[in-house]
């Protein structure tokens, strides 16, 4: 896998050393990361939680790799947060926070707020579902609470907040609709657990031909316009403030699919 990093079409990778590693494989794992040659394109590592056999020797190997950003697992503590940020900023990554259960839910703006070095909230749903004891449902109906809370969270302290991986990796449909749930909602991006979820995701959250016409139309009038004496142009019969030149920057940002 790590000899496939540099091919993948993934805007960032995540080197798992937590759940993604069996327990008797860690140490080798671990190694594996110490030899392989750093990938061109920026990488998370998500290391093992505070109280586990294999946490500090993880912060270690974050220090030797000082990848882009450390990603924090279950998190739930804000304060040992801020004490591992500080940690990490010290060799020049950021922290990234999984929010995965009903704590780190309940504390999910404390959390992003811990510290400066926080820059991205990724959502996990697998164990939240499971302390909920909750029935998946195609809607999404049972996780949505959860999803706003970390949305909020990111946004009041300007983290990136990334939706939960989808398990049924062969199911391209499924894989699109929670996708498109994520995006309306406000979601930057989603996780993946196969190479071949890369492209469906990249579509969803792509802008699509409409908007990217819309937000070149708006800021071309802006322009030609100098925004109105009074701060608002009309388009297409549609009223235009400042606000959404903003909006219409970031669906340029994002490009097309």
């Amino acid at each position: 896998m790590l000899g496939k990093l540099d091919s993948l079409a993934a805007d960032r990778l995540i080197l798992d050393l937590e759940d993604g590693v069996a327990p008797p494989e860690k140490d080798d794992a671990r190694g594996n990361l110490a030899e392989m040659a750093a990938p061109e394109r920026p990488f998370m590592l998500r290391i093992n939680p505070p109280g586990t056999p294999w946490h500090e020797q993880d912060l270690a190997a974050a220090e030797q790799l000082s990848p882009e950003t450390v990603l924090l697992p279950k998190a739930e503590d804000p304060s040992e947060v801020a004490g591992l940020a500080a940690r990490f900023a010290g060799h020049g990554s950021t922290t990234g926070l999984m929010i995965e259960t009903t704590l780190g839910v309940g504390r999910a703006r404390e959390l992003a707020g811990a510290a400066p070095d926080v820059s991205i909230l990724i959502y996990g749903s697998a164990d939240l579902r499971l302390s909920l004891g909750a029935r998946p449902d195609g809607g999404r109906v049972w996780e949505r609470h959860a999803m706003g809370e970390i949305l909020l969270a990111a946004r009041m302290h300007r983290c990136a907040a990334i939706d939960a991986v989808y398990f049924h990796y062969k199911d391209r449909d499924g894989l699109v609709r929670e996708a498109e749930i994520a995006r309306n909602l406000g979601f930057d991006g989603k996780s993946c657990i196969h190479p071949g979820q890369v492209e469906p995701i990249h579509e969803v959250f792509s802008s699509n031909s409409e908007e990217i016409a819309w937000a070149r139309k708006v800021l071309a009038a802006w322009e030609e316009r100098a925004g109105d004496s009074k701060g608002v142009i009309v388009v297409d019969g549609e009223m235009i403030e400042a606000l959404h030149l903003e909006v219409a920057r970031k669906i340029l940002t994002r490009g097309e699919g």
